[in-house]
């Protein structure tokens, strides 16, 4: 496992012929290092590089695709378990309106040294701040001055378009919008995992780069991968960012949205957090039962021991079996025309009424305006993980 922010970056040769598990799928055949950090930059010291990673001059790939798995990190289940309950895997839910068309809160790196996410943070936060509440200037701040190549002008911002910093309505904003950007961060970013969980559908824009189970969910046998429940933008077309999610379909953004609430459970961990029994048990019972990323990241390692040859079952044996451990003949209904009477059980088992009234998206792409909105989450304290967009 190579779980630092450009963890497969740091991987010994050694290693190189194993599988890695990492947060961090930057596959790119010329890598360079992003940190903004001294730690972070595998390339600080190339005579470390030459003595244990491999030729400094022609650095090694990080991420190995159809080798190595892009893993989602570990997040309490107190950041999921309330959205859970709230945006519910309902008909309703799927069609109902959301507020705003796109967001994104956390560190823009106006603190940082340049390169910190790609420039791509910063860069659309002055393309897209809100012009109601910033300050506009001719350059966008960073830790030693202020970057002219970004004027913080907000002239591509419309209503609908949130691009912020660190927001204290995290999950409630989340719930609110149709799409949530995934932009890298110092490496990795949890932004795919916070947006699937809210019911929100991920834009993932980050180039040369595979996101959390990419290519897993087929491999395990499930008939979807990442084009059928997100949108990917290359960095540079940054700035289309509005015009590309406006034309997105009505329908298919109800596609993705009702995916997006059947496959979230893939994305966090159930079955971990305590040694309790019982409250692992209803941990495990919460969104669709005995479904979490153990289960999916188990399926995934044993389909990649399967391209290697360690295993040879039938394939018609192991489909059966994963069919069922997955529940895939309910996700055969979500992709179908008729896909909303999956909703149903559901709302049978008493998961159908009262989702978080913000969500669902009959209005396409989610135009701002009188949609209800999200009820807020219910805080005990004032605990800085659950409050704060994360960075």
């Amino acid at each position: 496992m190579m779980l630092h922010d450009e963890g497969p970056c740091f991987a010994p040769r050694e290693l190189r012929t194993n599988i890695l598990l990492t947060h961090y799928g930057y596959w790119s055949a010329h890598p360079k290092p992003w940190g903004t950090y001294y730690d972070d930059n595998f390339m600080q010291d190339p005579r470390f590089y030459g003595r244990h990673l491999g030729d400094p001059t022609k650095p090694t790939p990080c991420f190995a695709r159809g080798r190595d798995l892009v893993i989602p990190p570990w997040k309490t289940p107190s950041f999921w378990k309330s959205p859970f309950k709230m945006v519910r895997r309902t008909a309703a839910e799927v069609r109902r309106p959301r507020n705003g068309l796109v967001f994104f809160a956390g560190d823009l790196g106006l603190n940082r040294l340049p390169g910190y996410s790609h420039d791509l943070r910063q860069r659309a936060y002055s393309l897209y701040c809100n012009p109601k509440k910033t300050r506009m200037r001719d350059c966008t701040p960073y830790v030693y001055g202020c970057r002219k190549e970004f004027p913080l002008n907000c002239s591509l911002w419309e209503e609908g378009v949130s691009i912020m910093l660190h927001s204290s309505r995290y999950h409630d904003e989340l719930m609110q919008h149709t799409f949530c950007l995934a932009f890298p961060g110092d490496g990795w970013s949890s932004r795919v995992l916070d947006a699937v969980v809210h019911g929100c559908i991920p834009v993932v824009i980050q180039d040369e780069s595979e996101m959390f189970f990419e290519g897993a969910f087929a491999a395990a046998g499930l008939p979807i991968d990442y084009d059928d429940f997100s949108v990917r933008l290359a960095e540079a077309d940054l700035p289309k960012l509005v015009s590309v999610l406006k034309r997105v379909p009505p329908a298919r953004v109800r596609r993705m949205r009702r995916l997006v609430l059947w496959l979230r459970d893939y994305f966090v961990y159930k079955d971990m957090y305590s040694p309790n029994a019982r409250e692992r048990a209803e941990l495990l019972e919460a969104g669709r039962p005995a479904q979490d990323a153990f289960l999916l990241l188990a399926l995934a390692l044993e389909a990649r021991a399967r391209k290697l040859g360690k295993l040879t079952e039938p394939d018609a044996v192991w489909r059966e079996r994963n069919v069922a451990l997955l529940g895939a003949k309910t996700v055969q209904c979500v992709l179908s025309r008729g896909a909303r009477a999956c909703d149903e059980p559901d709302a049978a088992r008493g998961e159908g009424a009262g989702g978080a009234g913000g969500a669902g998206g009959a209005g396409g792409a989610g135009g701002a305006g009188g949609a209800a909105r999200a009820r807020p989450l219910k805080r005990k304290g004032k605990g800085r993980g659950a409050k704060r967009g994360h960075a």
